[in-house]
């Protein structure tokens, strides 16, 4: 998985925002969404992402899957991340 090129992302102290240039769209996530983000910049599966935020947080890698993934579907369903 990775950004697609007409997609900028920029980290800031609120979460992160992801700007698509292409449609002119804005994504505001929270600190946990930037998470998720500087995890998938780095290339990492979402089974790793869901792995080492359960560590992160000490909660079961299930409580927070769907969420994970749930997330990362819209990323894709907006077309500013490719699979």
């Amino acid at each position: 998985m990775e950004f697609k090129k007409h997609v900028q992302v920029r980290k800031e102290k609120f979460g992160t925002v992801i700007f698509e240039t292409l449609k002119e769209k804005v994504f505001v996530t929270n600190p946990t969404g930037a998470e998720i983000i500087e995890r998938l910049k780095d290339k990492k599966t979402p089974d790793a992402i869901i792995a080492e935020l359960a560590s992160q947080y000490g909660v079961a890698a299930d409580v927070i899957a769907d969420d994970v993934n749930c997330f990362i579907n819209k990323l894709v369903q907006q077309e500013v991340l490719s699979v």
